[in-house]
């Protein structure tokens, strides 16, 4: 494989775990009464984990392609 190869990998596994995190954010508050604890400083670590994915795939994006 080539670097750009392994690229697309890392842009595509980051893209789908940052949809994936952004669906247990958005339905943890269906699935519990209270929020488990630390949910709130756990909540923030996933959504800036989102936003890093986000960056990337618009880098992806915008600037290699």
């Amino acid at each position: 494989m080539q670097t750009h190869d392994w690229w697309h990998l890392v842009v595509l596994g980051t893209t789908l775990m940052g949809a994936a995190g952004l669906v247990i954010v958005a339905a943890a508050p269906l699935f519990f009464e209270q929020p488990p604890p630390g949910w709130g400083h756990t909540k923030r670590i996933v959504l800036g984990l989102v936003a890093a994915a986000g960056v990337l795939l618009a880098a992806e994006w915008l600037g290699v392609h």
